[in-house]
């Protein structure tokens, strides 16, 4: 065989290697862009080092003044913005709603577990407006099943296509959810947020209703109020179970609540909702009314303004004072409490870990009491050096933080 056919025999055998490669490259990296198969890559196949190093070196870019560009990677801006050691992967918009969304609405914040995700799909069905939702994917072949539950639900669901932006943090760290809260808060695309639990279900017209009244609206573009919904449960936890028999109305609410069918939310826990007034929230007209008992172990659900208000802190892990030490600091920032008169909301009966939820609880309340003694001093400080200390904006934390004995002695050296 002569040469130059050697030569051309080597070249066919080169092309065809060269072109199975091709081949096996295209289906190991090209999957379809659209629904959730691209993603996936990102969250779960950590021996992908082309997908995690374009998604670690996905930048932020700004100008400045001078007309320079700055670039940052988002890895760098995400492990600031959240207390996390780098062993977690926040995807913000993993899904991302279709709707157009205009500022000036109202997002639902919410945090969803795989089991609850046929509750999300309820929630965006009622809701009809925008939700930002972390979902914690765990980092086993668990949460890779999460992921197919929530795709499944997704495509089932048309609300769920236009309403839901959905934001993922993949970690072995189990309920961080004052992280999870941030995330979702962080990236909702409105003015205004409600931080709402996923197992309630609002059964009035809560979103038309706030948007269209003036009043609400007027409190919430000012930053210094938040809107609270009230909050009930059935007496009996086996009437919960079923959301399609819950009231319509405020009418059929009262009937209910004079039935002893339904009452205050965690009723044997007075401090966490009685603040709100439930005997006054019964007899009201159509009149936004003042909280006026605050006190610190007070967590209703509610809206506010989300510029500028504060961060939940990412310290507290697991159940208890979590979302109190979010409601502490949005009212003593100077965020006071208004309840709305027609609107409420009724938790949808499930199971709790009672084990789980009592050592931790025992850990919160230790860690609560200091955190309410810092953040007092802290924001104290900050009103003093801003020359707003007799300002009405600052009357929560006087009033709130006057009973602290390690705030007084502080605040009597700034003063």
């Amino acid at each position: 065989m002569s040469t130059d056919s050697m030569k051309r025999k080597n070249y066919k055998w080169f092309a065809l290697i060269a072109l199975l490669s091709v081949f096996a490259l295209l289906s190991k990296y090209c999957r379809p862009t659209t629904g959730y198969s691209y993603y996936r890559r990102d969250v779960f196949d950590e021996e992908d080092i082309v997908d995690l190093e374009t998604t670690n070196t996905t930048m932020i870019s700004w100008t400045d003044r001078n007309n320079a560009t700055h670039e940052m990677p988002i890895e760098a801006i995400l492990s600031k913005s959240f207390s996390y050691s780098g062993q977690s992967k926040i995807i913000p918009y993993y899904y991302k709603a279709e709707m157009d969304m205009e500022s000036k609405d109202i997002t639902i914040v919410t945090l969803v577990t795989r089991n609850r995700i046929p509750n999300l799909a309820r929630l965006a069905k009622k809701y009809k407006g925008p939700i930002s939702t972390t979902i914690h994917i765990s980092d086993d072949e668990e949460g890779e099943y999460t992921l197919e539950v929530l795709e499944d639900t997704i495509e089932k669901s048309s609300e769920m296509r236009k309403y839901v932006d959905v934001h993922i943090v993949r970690d072995e760290f189990d309920r961080e959810l004052n992280l999870w809260r941030n995330v979702a808060k962080l990236f909702a695309r409105t003015d205004y947020v409600m931080l709402l639990d996923i197992d309630f279900y609002p059964c009035s017209n809560l979103r038309d209703n706030v948007l269209n009244n003036p009043k609400a609206m007027s409190l919430l573009e000012s930053g210094e109020a938040a809107l609270v919904i009230p909050a009930f449960e059935f007496s009996k936890q086996q009437d919960g179970l079923d959301y399609r028999t819950f009231p319509k109305n405020k009418q059929e609410l009262i009937m209910a609540y004079q039935d002893n069918k339904v009452e205050m939310f965690h009723s044997f826990w007075l401090p966490g909702h009685a603040p709100t007034d439930y005997d006054r929230w019964m007899s009201t007209d159509d009149s936004i009314y003042q909280v006026t008992t605050y006190q610190h172990s007070y967590e209703p659900y509610v809206i506010f303004k989300n510029q500028g208000s504060p961060w939940c802190d990412e310290r507290f892990a697991g159940y208890g004072s979590n979302k109190a030490a979010c409601l502490y600091e949005l009212y003593i920032s100077g965020v006071s409490y208004y309840v709305l008169p027609n609107d409420f909301i009724i938790h949808q009966t499930h199971a709790y870990p009672d084990e789980a939820r009592q050592v931790e609880r025992y850990y919160n309340r230790r860690l609560y009491t200091q955190f309410r003694e810092e953040l007092c001093i802290r924001l104290a400080r900050r009103f003093i050096s801003q020359k707003k200390w007799d300002d009405p904006k600052s009357d929560n934390l006087r009033k709130e933080c006057a009973s602290i004995k390690p705030y007084q002695r502080a605040v009597s050296r700034f003063v």
